[in-house]
């Protein structure tokens, strides 16, 4: 999937892999993420396999750096790929999930004390997803790459939109979930 993130940013204007990683903190990552060094590697695959170019480009305080560019086969595969549907539902791997579902054996305060702390990381995570503008982001990217980008914010709030939904129904079912093991530890008298 990062080729694709990649190969996208890249057809909107020619990028270093510094501007690229910046650009996916700052929109991408939010449901797609990667380190530093995954970006490089796969710029340097797709640079081998003909779908970008690179070359150094001195900077105004004379450091070089490394300028990626689409050539017209990563264009293409970036519209094969965007014009080849999804078939299948993407696989979701949650780690709480997994810690929940063998949670029987724990002392329950504990397991409640965890669900608070995700509770208040999704809390935090939402918060975030209130203050993303993508007309904001779409201004700061036509200043990059001198073009308009208000059809390509819809779609972006889209995203944002999504992630909003996704942080609000994990915080109701934290919040169920909290409820329901609250009500395990209450014993009914033996009146």
């Amino acid at each position: 999937m990062l080729r694709y993130i990649l190969l996208g940013f890249l057809d909107y204007a020619p990028s270093t892999g510094y501007e690229l990683k910046r650009l996916m903190e700052e929109s991408t990552s939010n449901f797609w993420h990667a380190h530093h060094t995954q970006i490089y590697v796969t710029l340097r695959r797709l640079e081998a396999d003909g779908l970008l170019t690179s070359a150094l480009d001195e900077g105004e305080n004379k450091l070089e750096k490394r300028v990626y560019t689409l050539t017209d086969a990563g264009r293409a595969a970036l519209r094969a790929w965007l014009d080849t549907p999804l078939t299948e539902l993407p696989q979701n791997k949650d780690d709480l999930m997994v810690r929940v579902f063998f949670s029987a054996p724990r002392e329950r305060g504990s397991v409640l004390a965890e669900l608070r702390l995700q509770r208040r990381l999704h809390q935090g995570t939402l918060e975030r997803y209130a203050a993303v503008e993508p007309d904001a982001y779409a201004a700061q990217m036509a200043a990059l790459a001198g073009r308009d980008f208000a059809l390509d914010a819809e779609f972006w709030r889209l995203t944002v939109e999504h992630g909003r939904q996704y942080e609000a129904m994990y915080i109701a079912w934290l919040d169920a979930a909290i409820a329901r093991l609250e009500s395990l530890l209450i014993k009914p008298s033996s009146d």
